[in-house]
């Protein structure tokens, strides 16, 4: 016969009611405190760094990525970048200066292959005026929250969003928050990140 010790499974229980009673009021509502801007789309990015809070001490960005369905037509549920925006705050190391251009080449959000779950995968080009570095960048993310706005459907989102020159051992990871919006036949997609 087992016999089960129930003083151990209710000090566990008591444990994490604990943690979790001193982590929870901590947390904001979205997951994260951000301060930067959502910059309006740009051909190239160059995005006026007026708009952006300059003396932000943690790394952050914030990109605006247009998609539409894929040219390829056997790529069901497959989307491209049409437009993006991305903006890399001052205390980056991949963009120091804070007056970077940055360019996105094949950028592609992958079929819904899990149902609330998606990525997004690229490479980025950021031109510091000195040099240009191309790395890659990948997002994927999980659906939190689904709700309809203004007649679109809006999935809020939280995930991942690693850039480095290995899409396997990125040098660089950023926990997001954004959403992922419904628009006709295409999506856009918002996200924010904090290192």
């Amino acid at each position: 016969m087992v016999q089960i010790d129930t003083k151990s499974i209710i000090l566990t229980a008591a444990t994490i009611v604990t943690i979790l009673t001193l982590i929870l009021p901590s947390l904001s509502i979205d997951g994260f405190s951000q301060t930067l801007q959502i910059p309006d789309f740009e051909s190239n990015s160059n995005i006026d760094k007026s708009e952006i809070i300059m003396n932000n001490t943690q790394p952050e960005l914030t990109a605006k990525i247009q998609l539409v369905p894929h040219e390829n037509e056997y790529l069901d549920d497959y989307y491209q970048v049409s437009n993006f925006a991305f903006v890399l705050s001052n205390s980056s190391q991949l963009c120091s200066s804070g007056n970077c251009e940055y360019e996105l080449e094949g950028g592609t959000m992958q079929a819904e292959r899990i149902s609330g779950e998606r990525s997004l995968t690229g490479r980025i080009t950021i031109d510091t005026g000195d040099s240009k570095n191309m790395i890659e960048l990948h997002a994927s993310w999980k659906t939190v929250e689904e709700t309809e706005k203004n007649g679109e459907n809006v999935k809020v989102i939280k995930g991942v969003l690693d850039l480095g020159t290995s899409q396997f051992n990125p040098e660089n990871k950023y926990q997001i928050n954004g959403t992922l919006t419904k628009q006709g036949e295409n999506y856009l997609l918002v996200v924010k990140g904090i290192k």
